[in-house]
């Protein structure tokens, strides 16, 4: 960004503090542990304010991102929330008119390596990546699992979607998938260009389908049917596409973990991913976290 669009504000240390304040009180609807790393990364933002000319330029930002790194000698995923804190948290002084424009938005979080049970992120994706797509069985097994590594959607949201559920916009398409114990409500998922690709070509496969057609159904003497593919499918899919052995299976419960693996492999926070994905609790992060491989990592991209 240039200078021009982001002209130094300088906001006295009393005020500052007085505004994180402020921001922390605004955000009593978030969860109590939300809340509470906001404001320990907010805090740091207010220390590392206080012996700079912070100014509020993206410029400010990442140098108290290797402030984060260097000083405080903070893990990647720390510094990528509290760098999220920071961003929020300028968000809420553009609402009250005193930043035009959000400098720490330009400021990324730091890629990290991470595997879940005994097979990496890079294996997962290249078993996907090699499927063979000559098939209709092989254009849905790709489809469904590609959705899943891009998308976070569900298994049980995948198996439950119509073709009516499903509408393109361009090279990017929407899955409209209902909200479990809410009738009537739906969340909006996202589609990547990739696996919309995908999607359309196993739908083509199937010939003239319906919109209360099931989205994925199985598959008999090589052609689609109308029957709805259930989880037993599923786990035959994965085993023939994600045999890695007895001793490194991926389980239908775990293969849904792997797009939070490769969302925070490329700098998201927890809580961002939680919020992309609609996690209803920790557990899959302590997942992660649990099998990160931490003396692979380094501290910082300089």
């Amino acid at each position: 960004m240039t200078p021009d669009k982001f002209p130094v504000t300088k906001i006295p240390q009393s005020q500052l503090a007085s505004l994180v304040h402020q921001f922390d009180t605004s955000m009593l609807r978030a969860r109590a542990a939300t809340r509470h790393v906001y404001k320990k990364g907010l805090d740091q933002l207010l220390d590392f304010a206080k012996s700079s000319t912070f100014g509020f330029i993206p410029n400010d930002f990442a140098k108290f991102r290797l402030w984060l790194f260097d000083q405080k000698k903070l893990s990647r995923n720390t510094v990528n929330v509290y760098l999220t804190a920071s961003r929020r948290f300028c968000e809420y002084l553009m609402e009250l008119g005193i930043l035009k424009k959000n400098p720490a938005w330009s400021v990324h979080g730091s890629a990290q390596e991470f595997k879940t049970l005994k097979v990496k992120l890079t294996e997962v994706s290249a078993a996907i990546s090699s499927i063979d797509r000559n098939t209709v069985l092989g254009k849905r097994d790709f489809a469904f699992l590609s959705t899943i590594l891009e998308s976070g959607v569900a298994i049980s949201e995948l198996i439950n979607a119509n073709i009516g559920d499903l509408r393109k916009h361009g090279k990017y398409a929407r899955l409209y998938v209902r909200k479990e114990g809410k009738r009537g409500e739906q969340d909006i998922i996202s589609l990547p260009s990739s696996v919309t690709e995908a999607m359309y070509d196993y739908l083509d496969s199937r010939g003239v389908v319906e919109s209360g057609e099931p989205l994925f159904s199985t598959v008999r003497a090589g052609k689609g049917s109308k029957v709805r593919l259930s989880f037993r499918g599923v786990r035959a899919s994965m085993r023939r596409h994600l045999n890695f052995g007895d001793d490194r299976k991926i389980t239908i419960d775990s293969l849904r973990t792997y797009c939070a693996v490769r969302l925070m492999s490329r700098g998201k926070s927890s809580d961002e991913v939680r919020s992309i994905m609609r996690f209803k609790s920790n557990m899959p992060f302590r997942k992660i976290m649990y099998n990160m491989p931490q003396s692979n990592i380094p501290r910082s991209n300089k």
